[in-house]
This record gives structure tokens, sequence and C-alpha cells, in this order.
């Protein structure tokens, strides 16, 4: 009876030992400071850019991942897995200079250096200054109301295991990749900011457990009026469904203007006929 007793201990033991070890491995990645300087930012305050920043908010997921920017909860609370709960913008932002928003939205780097996770910085990386810009007055112009959701993101074991092995990744970028403006010919930049989170250009990927067609042969064997009503309807070619994509563009890629689209499909179609 003793030994079983001593074995239950010593299983206890070395479960706390990887229980700690996971905790204080997994803290470290999320705690730990990434040098991303500063830069300044312009922020306009007129009418059409406060518009067309409402626009890119609404383009780029800000307003459908923080429930239109009052916040969410993506998850229910599950010990294993955590909570994922996009914080209300404005509160989140009154504590941020104009610079330090900019860091956040293209290289997902916080006010402390710490980096966040699942914001997609790694496609952000790509806005224009302008567009950033757009979308920092749109955010100033948000105020705290009562019904902001005050849930926090936290990780339960198993989250913090996807945080270890990569599984889930951290939204850190070294370097932006943001021009100055935004092209004239913008079929490569609404490509790179808006669909390069899920899709290549020519190969299949999988995204979380799916698999996801190649961006270029897919538009190309569109015609140009069912590839606007893919992007604007979320609607696939025949009528046919087209999964988590269609969430996608209801929430955000139906704001895509109709030259916007058939830029998209302009460049898209330029890489197919160059491989």
């Amino acid at each position: 009876m003793r030994i079983w007793a001593r074995l239950g201990l010593g299983v206890a033991a070395l479960a706390l030992l990887g229980a700690g070890a996971l905790y204080g491995a997994s803290e470290w990645v999320i705690r730990r400071s990434h040098a991303a300087p500063l830069a300044p930012i312009a922020v306009p305050h007129d009418a059409a850019a406060l518009a067309e920043g409402a626009r890119l908010a609404t383009l780029t997921g800000c307003k459908s991942c923080h429930g239109d920017g009052k916040g969410a909860v993506w998850t229910p609370v599950d010990w294993r897995e955590g909570q994922v709960a996009p914080p209300p913008i404005a509160r989140s932002a009154a504590r941020y200079s104009d610079a330090e928003l900019a860091r956040l939205i293209r290289q997902g780097v916080t006010k402390e250096g710490r980096t966040v996770f699942i914001m997609p910085a790694w496609s952000m990386t790509y806005l224009a200054d302008d567009d950033v810009g757009r979308i920092i007055a749109w955010v100033r112009s948000l105020r705290p109301a009562p019904e902001d959701v005050q849930a926090t993101t936290w990780f339960g074991p198993v989250g913090r295991w996807k945080i270890l092995t990569g599984a889930t990744r951290p939204s850190v970028v070294a370097e932006p990749h943001g021009m100055a403006k935004r092209p004239a010919d913008s079929g490569w930049y609404w490509t790179q900011v808006l669909c390069s989170e899920c899709h290549a250009l020519t190969e299949a990927r999988a995204h979380d457990g799916n698999s996801v067609p190649p961006l270029a042969p897919m538009a190309a064997s569109y015609a140009p009026a069912d590839f606007q009503r893919l992007l604007h309807e979320g609607v696939g070619a025949g009528g046919r469904y087209i999964g988590f994509m269609g969430t996608i563009v209801k929430e955000n890629l139906h704001a895509l203007g109709p030259g916007e689209v058939d830029a998209v499909q302009r460049y898209l179609r330029g890489v197919s006929a160059r491989r």
C-alpha cells in the first residue's frame, strides 16, 4: 500500500513539475520583449478619411473580430484551451499613442513591447502608412460604452502548449512592409493585406486544419462577374458553397469596391499566367 501511495505522490509531483515547466516556458514566450522601434504616423481628421478608415476597419477584420469595436468573446471558457476575447477598441486604444497603435496593427507588438497572438499582423504589415492613419482615425472616433465586453484573453494548458509548439502563432513582425501610400493599381496590395493570412499564391495551404486553395489559379478560373459575386456575396461559381470563406466575405470582404475586385483578379491572373 505504501508503494502505491509513493508512486501516486511521485506521479503527482511529476505532473506538477511538468505543469510548472509548461507555464514558465509559455509565460516567457508571452511576456518576452520585442525590439520594434516606433515610427511617426500621420493621422487625418477629415470626414472622408474617417469614412475610409471605417471601411478599412471592416475589410481588415477590426470590426468583426472586436465586436464592431465593443469587444467580443470568440470562444467559451475552457480550462484546457483558455479564452479568446478581443478587447473593446476604444478602451484599449486610449492608453496608446498613434505611433504605438500603428506598431500594434502592423507589427503585432503591444505598448509594453510584447507580442499579441491571433491578431493577423503578418498580413496587416503590408498596410500603407496612409491606410494605417485612416484606421487610427476611425479608432479615435470610438468611445467606451457601458456594453463593452470586459472579458480578457487567457491561455489554459493546451493553449499554452500550442504557443510553445507554434500551433498558435505569435503576431510579432520584425519589420513592417508597408509603403507610404496605397498604390493606384491595388491588386497586389489588397491580395497581401486581405488574402495572404489564409492563402498562398500558387500552392494549396493548410490553415486551421483546412486545405485552402491557391489564389492565382482559383481567381483565373472565374469569369469577372462570378469573381465579383464571390467577393461581394460569398457565393462560388455555379452557386457553390465556399465554407468559412463565405463568412469572411459577409463580414469583411464585401466592402471592396468593384474596381478593387477587378484589380485583385487582374493581378492574380497575371501571377497564374507567369507560372
